[in-house]
């Protein structure tokens, strides 16, 4: 029978995200910003609205990207947490089909549309900018729990009948994974979230371009808070 997954989500799959994402998001140039600490605000919750919420304008108009390019920055991140998902609750991602995949996929939007974070401070010390933001994160352990032990539990029992008698390894996985996802697109209900963090956000200087932007290992960790693994 198919037992619980672990919750852990997986550095390699977001470091790669993280360098996807940051690559088409270099910021504006240093002068931009030199009338206040407004715009290097703007800019982090830019980042995190194209990132998390798919709403690009902020990020447009520090940035000078158009649509298209600020969509893939959505679209890479929701791709990637849906794999995250389907690997944290044993859905074997090169297993299932692409539909499947899909189906996770507008979970993680779901998800992903229920994020909480807000900027609370900027503080300049030379070139060095420094975004505060208070996050509460979203506690995926137990947003998903309920709807996801209700459907292995349900898929359980159905193999217990026989149901996957004759199977294929292929055919098993793929019926598992839609049993979840199905699960979370049926019954996931509101977001558990916990106690809220202040995220601090260095902006790092490059003096030869003279542009601002977020590094990797900032972004894996703000991505951390944002949506939660750990429980």
């Amino acid at each position: 029978m198919k037992k619980s997954g672990i919750y852990k989500r997986t550095a390699a799959v977001l470091t790669a995200v993280s360098c996807m994402v940051l690559a088409l998001a270099g910021c504006g140039s240093k002068e931009q910003g030199s009338g206040g600490t407004e715009a290097y605000q703007d800019y982090v919750i830019g980042i995190m609205d194209a990132n998390y919420l798919g709403q690009y304008e902020k990020y447009m108009e520090i940035t000078g990207s158009v649509e298209e390019e600020a969509a893939k920055i959505y679209e890479a991140n929701v791709q990637a947490f849906a794999l995250d998902m389907e690997e944290a609750l044993s859905v074997k991602t090169d297993v299932v089909s692409k539909g499947v995949t899909e189906q996770f996929i507008v979970a993680a939007r779901n998800i992903y549309s229920k994020v909480k974070y807000q900027a609370v401070d900027v503080v300049r010390d030379g070139d060095t900018y420094t975004v505060s933001l208070e996050v509460e994160p979203i506690d995926f352990r137990e947003t998903v729990r309920a709807p996801f032990q209700s459907a292995v539990d349900s898929f359980n029992e159905q193999a217990k009948t026989g149901a996957f008698d004759g199977h294929t390894d292929q055919e098993y996985e793929e019926a598992y994974g839609k049993a979840v996802a199905a699960g979370l697109e049926l019954n996931m209900g509101e977001m558990v979230y916990k106690d809220k963090v202040t995220v601090k956000v260095v902006l790092d200087y490059d003096k030869e371009n003279n542009i601002y932007f977020i590094s990797d290992e900032q972004m894996e960790a703000l991505d951390d808070q944002v949506v939660n693994f750990a429980g």
